[in-house]
C-alpha cells in the first residue's frame, strides 16, 4: 500500500478503479488502512513530510 501511494499521492492519490483492481478494496477502505498505518507505523525509510503529505492525501480521500 506505502509502495503504491509512493507513487501516486502527488497526483492526490492513486485512482479508485487501480485501487479496487490491485487491493481488492474500494478507495475509502483503502485509504482508512493507509491512513492507520501511516499513523500507527511510519515506514522508517520514508522522510517524515512525506509521511505527512501521504497522511493528508489519505485524510482527503476519506
Amino acid at each position: 500500500m506505502v509502495a503504491f501511494e509512493v507513487q501516486w499521492y502527488a497526483y492526490g492519490g492513486g485512482p479508485a478503479e487501480t485501487i479496487l483492481a490491485d487491493f481488492g478494496m474500494d478507495a475509502a477502505a483503502f485509504f482508512r488502512h493507509l491512513a492507520a498505518y501511516l499513523e500507527d507505523s511510519p515506514p522508517t525509510p520514508l522522510r517524515p513530510d512525506l509521511v505527512e503529505r501521504m497522511k493528508g492525501v489519505a485524510r482527503r480521500r476519506l
